[in-house]
């Protein structure tokens, strides 16, 4: 099934398989302010599960656990081209709502209006006892500034993409050029009124136990074609 969602053509992904270069799991705590202040609310929990074949991405609020939490989560089956939108309901039912893989070809209008350029400076932290060099990209839809470890072997562009198609579609982000994995950063609008900062948090790299991206006791239900992003 294709669809259209303005410069972004949403297509099936026929692609062949490849596995994920990144295998563990990390928790990004987000913290959205705007206008200069700190939001209200509790920042938000963002997990990241990923082995070769399997993608796993689920929110929960602050002082939840460290494994999948009940609520809604996404599962991307890379290799059979799947994806599964997970749902418990409160009484504990489980539905898992199947639908075809897709993927998002971005017009070469919007890469060129909203690719960043990435300048190194000479400025470091030590992050979890990781060097981390300071990073800016500036972009048609804000600034990016990042904590960037060298040292990480973690394709960012590849998690980000996975974590945020949605996202991509209203301000598309070119991740080439960013050599390393972020452990804190910080994106805000042109105006600087609207501001996310992330903190990367219980990074794990190696093997993930495969229970985490079971689905046996969900019911699951296909979804037909769908002509949007999600």
């Amino acid at each position: 099934m294709e669809g259209h969602t303005g410069p972004v053509q949403v297509v099936d992904d026929n692609d062949p398989f490849v596995p994920n270069s990144f295998v563990g799991s990390f928790r990004m705590e987000m913290h959205a302010r705007g206008s200069g202040e700190q939001a209200a609310e509790a920042p938000m929990n963002m997990h990241y599960w990923s082995s070769p074949d399997m993608t796993l991405i689920t929110m929960a609020s602050e002082g939840a656990g460290s494994g999948p939490q009940t609520g809604i989560q996404i599962l991307n089956d890379l290799k059979n081209k799947w994806t599964y939108i997970l749902m418990t309901d409160p009484k504990g039912n489980k539905t898992a709502m199947k639908s075809r893989k897709k993927k998002y070809i971005v017009d070469e209008g919007l890469k060129d209006k909203y690719s960043g350029t990435f300048t190194v400076t000479k400025e470091s932290k030590l992050i979890d006892g990781h060097k981390c060099t300071k990073v800016i990209a500036t972009t048609g839809n804000g600034t990016w500034t990042g904590w960037v470890a060298k040292d990480i072997a973690i394709p960012f562009g590849d998690i980000a993409n996975n974590m945020s198609r949605g996202a991509m579609q209203q301000g598309w982000q070119n991740w080439e050029g960013l050599k390393g994995f972020p452990l804190e950063y910080e994106m805000a609008d042109k105006d600087g009124k609207q501001v996310m900062q992330v903190v990367v948090k219980d990074l794990q790299i190696g093997a993930v136990d495969p229970a985490i991206f079971s689905i046996s006791d969900y019911k699951v239900m296909e979804v037909p074609g769908v002509h949007r992003a999600p």
